[in-house]
């Protein structure tokens, strides 16, 4: 299995998301998110950001993470490629994420994320290191 799979759902679109550590698993789950809206191969990472991010336990951070990454998009235009994720131990993390804005000539619209939500989610460690669940509101 690659670094993530989507999920089939009645209602809503869902991914699960898998890394050797839990920085990668947020970066993958990071990626996983950015594919249900465009193709990542026309995502250019030629701007950088860096970005800080609190919850109040490891699933919480994950889903404010996303909803960071998801805001930037929604707000600014944002599409982000490369994940660069430094978890803290006081329940945040600080990352530097890639990308570029959203131009209507190179990238072609797949589907609306409004939220992300807790809707079954999961993340925990594996033998082969860290696998996350993630359902999205579209």
């Amino acid at each position: 299995m690659g670094s993530f799979r989507i999920l089939e759902h009645t209602a809503d679109v869902g991914f699960e998301a898998v890394g050797a550590t839990c920085e990668e698993v947020f970066a993958n789950s990071a990626r996983a998110l950015f594919h249900l809206i465009v193709d990542l191969e026309t995502i250019a990472p030629r701007d950088a950001t860096s970005l800080s991010v609190g919850g109040s336990d490891t699933a919480s951070l994950l889903v404010n993470w996303l909803s960071e990454l998801l805001y930037l998009h929604d707000a600014e235009g944002w599409l982000f490629s490369e994940f660069a994720v430094t978890l803290q131990p006081d329940v945040s993390l600080a990352a530097v994420v890639r990308g570029e804005k959203f131009d209507s000539a190179r990238h072609q619209s797949k589907m609306m994320v409004k939220a992300i939500t807790y809707h079954q989610l999961s993340l925990v460690r594996t033998p082969q290191g860290w696998r996350a669940q993630v359902y999205v509101d579209i």
